[in-house]
């Protein structure tokens, strides 16, 4: 948990394929270097109350947007998604947060069209758990309020759980504050386990294995709140 908030400290969710991003000078003969996805085409997704948002991958120009997401929310939100109350966001946080590290952290924005291009109103990340710990990464998702019910945060936590396969990963974990029950539903329909974390009665620990068939099958099955 430390390691989530200590790299990703702030606001930021999509749905999309992976496609490589084949550009670049061509590399010498005989050498390889391993490949990842590093590209997401945006995806436009309805939702249960009919509404749309745009589903991508995070990109440095978001930053700004985050941060006005960050302050339209409500400080019981805050202390959901951060675990503490907050009044801001630190600015080097926020900058980590929109250069993620290639096969460690990923993050996904969920957007829709405002008077100054967008609004970021959801997001979805995951960095790796902790040194030494290279197939587990931690999670957390945060929804704007007035987004919420309507299948947002389950979307954002099974792309989550396919973009983090495919960095390797085998194991996804969060910490949930215990009075949250949306985020707690949307980890259960998700067929996360969810246990008490010893000597601390306000959190919760929600965790599941990232098989392919798991994945694949809870993440097209499932329809989210």
């Amino acid at each position: 948990m430390d390691g989530l908030i200590a790299h990703f400290e702030q606001v930021i969710s999509s749905d999309g394929d992976p496609h490589l991003d084949a550009s670049g000078p061509a590399l010498p003969p005989g050498v390889v270097v391993a490949t990842v996805p590093s590209r997401y085409r945006p995806r436009c997704v309805s939702l249960r109350d009919g509404r749309e948002v745009t589903l991508r991958a995070i990109v440095e120009t978001d930053a700004k947007e985050i941060v006005q997401a960050f302050e339209r929310l409500s400080a019981e939100s805050r202390y959901y998604r951060f675990m503490r109350y907050k009044k801001n966001l630190d600015g080097a946080a926020v900058q980590r947060g929109v250069h993620p590290r290639p096969g460690q952290d990923f993050a996904f924005v969920a957007t829709i069209p405002a008077a100054d291009g967008i609004d970021i109103v959801g997001a979805g990340q995951y960095v790796r758990a902790g040194e030494g710990n290279d197939k587990t990464c931690e999670f957390a998702i945060t929804v704007a309020e007035d987004w919420r019910g309507i299948g947002l945060a389950t979307r954002l936590l099974s792309s989550l759980m396919r973009r983090a396969r495919l960095d390797g990963y085998e194991t996804m974990e969060g910490w949930v504050i215990a009075q949250n029950s949306p985020m707690l539903a949307a980890a259960h329909k998700l067929r996360f386990k969810i246990e008490p974390v010893p000597g601390d009665a306000t959190v919760l620990r929600v965790q599941r294995a990232l098989s392919r068939c798991s994945v694949v099958a809870s993440t097209t099955a499932t329809t989210a709140p």
